[in-house]
């Protein structure tokens, strides 16, 4: 077998090999990004954004800042946004 490197994968690339649509799993990427950045700079701790958002655990909010967006909802992750005092807005065009 030859020394083959590791070629990482895009996002589109994932998405395909996980099964999903590369549109939602981009889509909830950057809210989950959003929602980690904003707890990050603002000091709000795991258990503490779920005590803030009713129906959310502490273990999905653990999947969320590791990066696991499949089982996490669009409109889940707006929800913890809003709470968060964020608005979202979704743009579309054409392919």
């Amino acid at each position: 077998m030859k020394n083959e490197k590791l070629k990482p994968l895009t996002m589109e690339e994932l998405a395909k090999e996980w099964g999903i649509d590369y549109q939602v799993f981009k889509i909830k990427s950057e809210l989950v990004k959003t929602v980690k950045s904003h707890c990050i700079e603002n000091k709000i701790s795991q258990r503490k954004l779920a005590a803030m958002i009713p129906g959310l655990s502490q273990d999905r909010v653990s999947k969320i800042f590791s990066g696991q967006v499949g089982h996490m909802t669009i409109d889940k992750l707006v929800s913890i946004l809003t709470v968060l005092n964020y608005s979202v807005a979704i743009k579309t065009k054409a392919a």
